[in-house]
């Protein structure tokens, strides 16, 4: 009898917390959780909805896992330009964008903007450079840039569009598409809640990029049967070369009839 009076008390507590009291994640609601790449996935839609405190703006990043990379140095020898050298760039994000309801240093103070890493400052000071020439500065700018352009790092503002308030708090949404040059792999997005220059709640949810149908199988192939991918790219060669030979012989054989 006690254990029962016990659970209604619980029960009933549960169901009077405010929904400004409930954790953050709790509010939080991101779609698709699994996003699925295949034959012709050329970048999926995602969303994120939730609801925040009447005076916070919102942050959402959304990160890949930290990798290495090798690039070439360029360098220019006389009146040509040549390989002078190898780049190691390492403690960088795979994949970052980042969003906010306002302009990100309008929200948050410098060293919280360092440590959650959102513009490039920040990520200067957590990525590690390896180069002979120790010009360090001027090769994250250019690793910045080659990001960008690649569509793997956006680190402008804007993009959170916060709605009319309501009891339950302010809510917010965002609708973006994550990049096709994002690989398979674990990603997450994280969102900060902002007031007075800091982060005061934050959580993280998990993106989860998977291959599926043709893509799924070649790259299974490739790393789990290395015969059989050989024998599958040979003969999709194969068919490509007699299906163009099929095709120019087509064309030049309407040609011919036409004179």
């Amino acid at each position: 009898m006690q254990i029962a009076v016990t659970a209604i008390l619980i029960i009933s507590a549960l169901w009077l917390v405010p929904a400004a009291a409930l954790p953050q994640a709790a509010r939080v609601k991101v779609t698709p959780e699994i996003v699925r790449m295949g034959a012709f996935y050329g970048g999926a839609h995602v969303r994120v909805g939730g609801k925040t405190g009447l005076d916070e703006k919102v942050v959402i990043v959304v990160r890949g896992q930290k990798l290495t990379e090798v690039f070439n140095k360029a360098g220019r020898v006389g009146p040509i330009w040549v390989n002078t050298g190898k780049v190691t760039i390492s403690d960088v994000p795979s994949l970052l964008l980042v969003f906010s309801s306002v302009p990100v240093e309008a929200c948050l103070t410098r060293p919280a903007i360092d440590k959650y890493g959102l513009d490039p400052p920040a990520l200067k000071k957590q990525m590690h450079i390896e180069s002979k020439a120790r010009d360090y500065g001027r090769v994250a700018d250019d690793y910045f840039f080659y990001k960008a352009k690649q569509g793997s790092y956006r680190l402008a503002n804007g993009g959170v569009r916060m709605n009319q308030p309501d009891k339950d708090g302010l809510p917010y949404t965002l609708e973006f598409l994550l990049p096709k040059c994002a690989p398979p792999g674990q990603y997450e997005i994280s969102v900060l809640e902002c007031r007075n220059g800091e982060v005061v709640a934050s959580s993280d949810f998990p993106l989860k990029v998977v291959e599926v149908g043709f893509p799924a199988l070649v790259s299974f192939l490739a790393t789990q049967r290395s015969s059989a991918y050989g024998i599958l790219c040979v003969v999709v060669a194969l068919i490509a070369g007699f299906g163009i030979d099929f095709v120019a012989a087509r064309l030049f054989e309407r040609k011919m009839v036409g004179r």
